[in-house]
């Protein structure tokens, strides 16, 4: 029997060159552009190779601009996305580099990440992060829609972080928009999400039903339970706190929270490497009635003793 690990399967998901699809030839790009080869060093691999990074110095342009050539799937000529680019005799914005080019699912779709960075001033650099969805016809295209469910877009960067790149933090990002998205009747509680390169695990509250839900996605849309289907209690206060418990076959996600009665409970959702979700009702059962909910760690340390008796 054959195993595919997460990365090989996220690897072969994403598609590649097809034969009839025009080769990225970046030095006929700039030819054509009458532009030149800005030889940026901060510039990460992609990881599709119908996605090919740019630097560039635009016609009369003192400063650098980025961004991609994308090669249609089903040939053609490779279309350029611009990613920080400045007008002519305008010294900013300057892109510094894209670190990081990160490829993963959301929402049932291939995305890559392109993460930038781009002084606006002379003294404020910022980190930002462009995302690309697949596009039967096109190929690769800009995802706007992914911004909406986000806070901010770009970020200042410390002077000491110039040269880290941070591409889970993009990813996180857009993983937390797409959950914002695919449940607007609720309010997200950002500070308790969670997420990584493959998963991730939102709270939602509603104060004036007073009820909760909890949700998890693998790549696709996420599968949600209310606090009755996850704990079989009937109302919520509110949530208290979340965190994540990993173990080599799943990922468990817990959510405490606080019922309408002053209770305490736990809710959990269980992730399987290969992408299957589960509300685990009895786990949680388990730990309530053991009364293991004082906080979050306490809940956390009880569901892994649990689990390494198993």
């Amino acid at each position: 029997m054959k195993i595919i690990t997460p990365l090989i399967a996220l690897a072969l998901a994403m598609p590649v060159l097809r034969a009839d699809a025009e080769p990225v030839n970046v030095a006929t790009f700039l030819k054509e552009r009458g532009a030149e080869d800005a030889g940026l060093r901060l510039i990460g691999r992609s990881p599709n190779p119908a996605i090919v990074p740019v630097s560039l110095y635009e016609k009369d342009n003192a400063v650098p601009s980025c961004g991609v050539l994308v090669a249609p799937p089903h040939g053609g000529k490779p279309h350029y996305i611009e990613i920080v680019g400045s007008e002519p005799q305008v010294d900013f914005p300057a892109c510094l580099g894209m670190p990081s080019i990160t490829a993963f699912r959301l929402q049932g779709r291939n995305y890559v990440m392109v993460e930038y960075y781009s002084r606006e001033t002379r003294d404020e650099t910022y980190r930002g992060f462009h995302y690309l969805v697949e596009d039967n016809g096109a190929g690769f295209v800009t995802d706007d829609k992914i911004y909406r469910g986000m806070s901010g877009q770009d970020a200042v960067m410390p002077r000491s972080e110039y040269g880290s790149a941070r591409p889970l933090e993009g990813i996180k990002q857009a993983r937390a928009s797409a959950m914002k998205t695919s449940f607007p009747q609720w309010r997200f509680v950002e500070r308790d999400f969670i997420a990584d390169g493959t998963s991730s695990f939102a709270t939602f509250e509603d104060g004036k039903s007073h009820a909760c839900l909890f949700a998890a996605e693998a790549g696709a849309r996420p599968v949600s339970a209310s606090l009755p289907e996850a704990t079989g209690d009937a109302r919520c206060a509110g949530v208290l706190a979340s965190s994540r418990l990993t173990t080599p076959a799943i990922t468990y996600y817990l959510a405490l929270v606080k019922t309408d009665t002053g209770l305490q409970r736990v809710g959990i959702v269980s992730v399987a490497r290969d992408g299957s979700i589960r509300i685990e009702k009895e786990l949680a059962d388990a730990l309530n009635r053991a009364e293991a909910t004082r906080d979050i760690r306490t809940a956390k340390a009880a569901l892994a003793a649990r689990i390494n008796r198993q």
